[in-house]
């Protein structure tokens, strides 16, 4: 029950991020074009992608030694003094380079290299909010408070997106965009930090080797979530307009929205593992994984039914010029759906301290999906950068269940459950394709037609999934009237 209220506490701060997102992305491509929303997203892209692997390895590592139990203090004060020497180092790496670039290259020579010697400021402090909100996460994941960790992201994705809209409408343009995501970052890093009161220790060299020790295989991980999120669009920036990347960006966000559920539960299972796993209570480990797995695609399998029949109307939300991203919509989706289950996999790996083995499966995905983006995209354009993402997660899946059978012995898959889903998808995008004709034009009619497929498909999982209807029971019990 609690750990099923904390998921449930943190999937719901996260679709309120969705929304807030969705809105925010709504208003950049509305009123500055797909031109103006690529630009954001390469800039962002920067700030994210290469320069916040340390922030995502040392907080892996914050996470899981804090979650341990012994030495908390020390082993966060560690953490956030290493990640903010490490941020600051980048963000004057990346003030410098931007100044330096337009005497080396012509800016107007593409996307990645204009917006980098453009931006250079606002994404040098992007950088550095980027490393404080994610110090701040691990810390209170670490301690197992994930629901609160959650409430936290909502809130920073409220406040940015009301910094952002109100920034566009007073006519400022994508300096503002960056600038007002950074500083949203930086204000909840601290507010997090002050209400988790954390007692400051001073570290000592213990407790830097066991960070380091655990960071130097999860850098792997951060890099994999970062290529995960990021790599297509470095490299669109090299080969298409930002017109291209903005809607390649509205895309990802829409299918992104379907992936919320699997990442509240990694996060809230994860501390749970690890503190587990330290009495290698593996039965208990496999129960967990089988409790994830059967949660995380529930959104993402009616999803990929959905974007194949009503993708082009989903997209034309933004604008009619969105809907040529229809195709690379339905491919995102099927890429979230391998990667669902993947994160869920080496989610286990990293909680029973196996970052070796993470390591190594997350490798593999960053080659791949490097390799085929830039094979794809040069091959066959910007379908090709979906492609490869959808290709490189499927590998990791495979990878990531063998790593698993190879350490705790083959998991239980929950096929039962995923066939129930499928089927409940199959009706579902069935009754919608036959009321498509019925439904108003526009947005009014798109919104009716996503209201009518939602329902209906949760309406016929709990009817038909005696555990999915279980757990709805045993959470709704647990919720004071």
């Amino acid at each position: 029950m609690r750990l099923g209220k904390t998921a449930l506490i943190h999937f719901g701060s996260n679709v309120v991020v969705s929304a807030t997102g969705f809105v925010a992305t709504f208003a950049i491509a509305y009123l500055l074009g797909p031109a103006g929303l690529g630009e954001y997203a390469i800039a962002t892209a920067l700030g994210f992608f290469w320069l916040a692997i340390p922030a995502g390895a040392i907080g892996a590592a914050i996470r899981k030694r804090v979650s341990e139990g012994s030495d908390r203090a020390a082993f966060a004060t560690t953490g956030l003094l290493l990640n903010g020497l490490v941020g600051l180092l980048l963000a004057v790496t990346v003030f410098l380079v931007g100044a330096a670039l337009p005497t080396i290259v012509d800016p107007s020579g593409n996307e990645f290299v204009r917006v980098l010697s453009t931006y250079n400021i606002p994404i040098a402090v992007l950088v550095l909010g980027s490393y404080g909100y994610r110090s701040m996460t691990a810390v209170l994941q670490g301690h197992k408070r994930v629901g609160t960790s959650g409430i936290m992201n909502a809130g920073e994705r409220i406040l940015r997106t009301l910094a952002q809209v109100a920034a566009l409408v007073a006519g400022f343009g994508v300096t503002a965009l960056v600038v007002g995501h950074a500083a949203t970052l930086v204000l909840t890093a601290v507010v997090g930090l002050s209400i988790l009161g954390i007692r400051v220790s001073v570290p000592d060299r213990r407790h830097v080797e066991s960070l380091m020790a655990y960071a130097r295989y999860a850098w792997m991980g951060a890099l994999q979530s970062r290529t995960f999120g990021w790599m297509d669009t470095i490299v669109l920036s090299f080969f298409v307009s930002a017109t291209f990347v903005g809607i390649y960006e509205a895309a990802w966000g829409v299918a992104s929205l379907l992936a919320a559920i699997s990442s509240s539960i990694q996060r809230t299972l994860f501390p749970e593992m690890s503190d587990l796993s330290t009495d290698a209570d593996f039965d208990r480990v496999k129960h967990y994984l089988d409790e994830g797995l059967v949660f995380s695609g529930v959104f993402v399998i009616p999803g990929f039914f959905g974007a194949a029949l009503l993708g082009d109307r989903i997209l034309a939300f933004y604008s009619p010029e969105f809907t040529r991203g229809a195709t690379v919509l339905v491919v995102l989706v099927l890429a979230y759906g391998f990667d669902v289950y993947a994160s869920q996999i080496l989610n286990v790996i990293n909680a029973i301290d196996h970052p070796d083995v993470a390591y190594r499966v997350n490798g593999s995905f960053i080659v791949s999906n490097l390799v085929l983006n830039v094979v794809l995209v040069g091959a066959i354009g910007w379908v090709g950068a979906a492609l490869a993402t959808a290709a490189s997660s499927m590998l990791r899946l495979g990878l990531g269940y063998r790593g698993l059978s190879t350490l705790i012995g083959q998991p239980r898959i929950p096929t039962r459950e995923l066939v129930l889903q499928i089927a409940s998808a199959t009706v579902m995008v069935g009754v919608v394709a036959a009321i498509r004709p019925l439904a108003f034009s526009g947005r009014v009619g798109t919104i009716q037609l996503v209201a009518v497929g939602a329902t209906l498909y949760v309406l016929l999982l709990i009817a038909l999934s005696g555990r999915v209807r279980g757990k709805v029971r045993t959470l709704l019990s647990g919720i004071p009237s």
